[in-house]
């Protein structure tokens, strides 16, 4: 089993992607790419494949990186990008999570970005505040555009619902986490600061960013919402920022991210779902001194098991 990995040397401001072997925790290869000048992130964060493509995001850009020839190819700059995180193809659709502005933005032909539609999280569902965003402006000139009233952090598309993580309201403070279903705006959870989402098996896995936990949310599809979480896989005595997980044969891969600005790895669990139990802890080794303290959306690379 392989993984792409978008990394982030928040320490170091650097970005690029790793091809890791979880199961041996190895770093098979790696791609560091330029440093940003004009803002303080150069991290590559969200990412998808897309033909022979990663296409990854850092804060305010799409980057495309060929993978079978481990090349950097293009960037793609929108004035609205900010804060990107997590990447979605669905059909010949991308899908872009933007958390500065708060909204999902969708891509037709995703090597040559055409957008297709804007949808502002925040007027999907009355229990969000509302925010002014001026579409002329440019964000992807800026750093941090504040406050977030939803701060999305992940999409999952399941069947014809799109389901997006809202990690918490800024102006309201911790604990107003919520999980959103945007074709009908209904919310499927709310009071959890979760950041990403696997549907599996009919079940919904949430992680607990900064509590330590994987909610499970049990046949969300055939249940009224809002739910209440059914049960709670705790971590400890593993801590971190988890954030960044993909489920594979009843065993679920989550990363953890540490605190901002610390020079160390970030690690991945193995979680065997059937058992409740971590089956594998791995401190990512270090490759040509590259310390990648921080991670968001890893991908299963094709052909894998």
């Amino acid at each position: 089993m392989k993984f792409l990995i978008p990394v982030e040397s928040i320490k170091g401001n650097l970005g690029g992607v790793i091809l890791y072997d979880p199961h041996n925790n190895e770093v098979l290869n790696q791609y560091v790419h330029t440093q940003r000048k004009d803002l303080p992130r150069s991290g590559w964060r969200g990412g998808v494949l897309y033909n022979n493509y990663l296409i990854t995001t850092d804060w305010t850009d799409l980057h495309y990186f060929d993978y079978v020839n481990w090349k950097f190819i293009k960037s793609f700059k929108r004035n609205t990008f900010n804060d990107l995180h997590c990447l979605v193809i669905n059909g010949d659709l991308l899908y872009i999570v933007n958390t500065g502005i708060d909204a999902i933005e969708i891509m037709s032909n995703p090597l040559e970005p055409k957008p297709k539609d804007l949808i502002f999280i925040f007027e999907k569902n009355k229990i969000f505040k509302k925010r002014k965003i001026n579409l002329n402006e440019k964000f992807n000139k800026q750093y941090k555009i504040e406050p977030h009233v939803c701060h999305p952090n992940a999409l999952e598309i399941v069947n014809d619902k799109m389901f997006v993580t809202c990690f918490e309201d800024q102006t309201r403070g911790n604990r107003t986490g919520k999980v959103i279903e945007l074709t009908s705006g209904k919310l499927l959870i709310k009071n959890q600061n979760c950041h990403d989402a696997d549907f599996y098996k009919n079940d919904f896995y949430l992680s607990g960013t900064r509590e330590n936990k994987v909610y499970v949310l049990k046949d969300i599809l055939n249940r009224k919402w809002p739910v209440k979480v059914d049960e709670v896989i705790n971590l400890a005595p593993n801590k971190g920022w988890w954030r960044g997980s993909i489920i594979k044969d009843d065993y679920m891969y989550l990363c953890a991210s540490f605190a901002y600005g610390i020079d160390r790895p970030f690690k991945m669990i193995i979680l065997n779902l059937k058992t409740k139990k971590i089956e594998q802890v791995n401190k990512l080794p270090v490759l040509a001194g590259k310390v990648w303290d921080t991670v968001y959306q890893p991908i299963l690379l094709k052909g894998e098991n």
